[in-house]
Parts: structure tokens; sequence; C-alpha cells
């Protein structure tokens, strides 16, 4: 018996050492619109990320965080103002979550709206209006998932530039 006791607990103790799975959470189309870049911009440079431009008016459609799951979202506003064809590299509003693996989605360039541009933990929760804020010529939302300031371009692999989405279709998944 005790035997059979030290073999199972040391096959309980060798399973709690095992890595586990990391979850896969999708992300999904955080507005309506036509996918304008992935992994290269049209002039060759790299991109690294999905943009999605709705091609209306700015400020019109409101955008929602892309990651299914209730994470937390840390908000950064730089601009209060109604931005839609950029103010500058480095002044776009930002929505961000960390993973444990140590990846950041960020989503980029959306119009602050006082109701809804605020920290929050929340599954597909508005953040704010599909705007233009950053270096940009025109409004849109950028998605990218990146480590230590090098971007992934395998989460959305599927996604291919010039498709049209709707809101909450599959881009890809993270986590």
């Amino acid at each position: 018996m005790h035997d059979t006791m030290k073999t199972t607990l040391a096959t309980l103790m060798s399973l709690a050492l095992l890595p586990t799975a990391a979850t896969a959470y999708p992300v999904v189309a955080p507005h309506a619109g036509t996918v304008t870049a992935t992994t290269y911009y049209s002039s060759g440079t790299f991109h690294g990320a999905v943009d999605i431009a709705s091609g209306t008016t700015c400020g019109l459609w409101i955008v929602t965080v892309p990651v299914k799951g209730s994470l937390s979202w840390n908000v950064t506003i730089r601009t209060t103002s109604k931005v839609c064809h950029g103010n500058g590299s480095g002044n776009q509003n930002e929505v961000k979550h960390t993973f444990a693996n140590g990846y950041t989605f960020r989503m980029w360039h959306f119009i602050y709206d006082a109701a809804l541009s605020k920290d929050k933990t929340c599954d597909r929760c508005g953040i704010g209006l599909e705007g233009g804020t950053g270096g940009v010529t025109g409004p849109h939302t950028h998605m990218q998932y990146d480590k230590s300031g090098t971007n992934s371009t395998s989460w959305y692999s599927g996604t291919v530039k010039g498709e049209y989405l709707e809101s909450g279709d599959v881009i890809g998944n993270v986590g």
C-alpha cells in the first residue's frame, strides 16, 4: 500500500510540473470595415499589425476592444479633441492588455469619448470612436500584438489586405 501511495503521489507531482496550455483569446473586428494593412504597408515597409478602416465619417463607429474574454484594459489618452487625420507620431490614443506570456495587445487611433475611454475590465466593451489620432493619414483602427518592441504577425495569419470584416468577425487569436 505504501508503494502504491508513493507512486500515486509521484505521478500527481509530475503532472503538476507539466506546462499548461496557454489560453487562446479570439480577436475580432472592433467595428465593420476593410483591412487596409497587415504585415507590410503598400510601400513594402514592415507594419506587423492589422488596420481596419470603415471608410465612413470619422467618429461615427464605436470601437470595441477586439479581444474576447473578460480582460483588464489600460487606456492612455493623449488627445481629447476629435482627430481624424493625424496629430503627430506618438500622439495616438491607446488601449492595451498585457498577457501572462509577456505579450501586449494594443489598439490605437480611436477618438476619446468621455463615457467610454477609461480603464476597465470587460468583454467587447466600447472604448472610443473610430478616429485618426497619432501619425496617420485617415481614420482607422490599428491592432498589434507585441513583446519587447517586436510585433508578432502569426496571430492574424488568415486575414488579408482588402478583406471586408463585419464587427465581430474573427481576425485571429492571441494569448
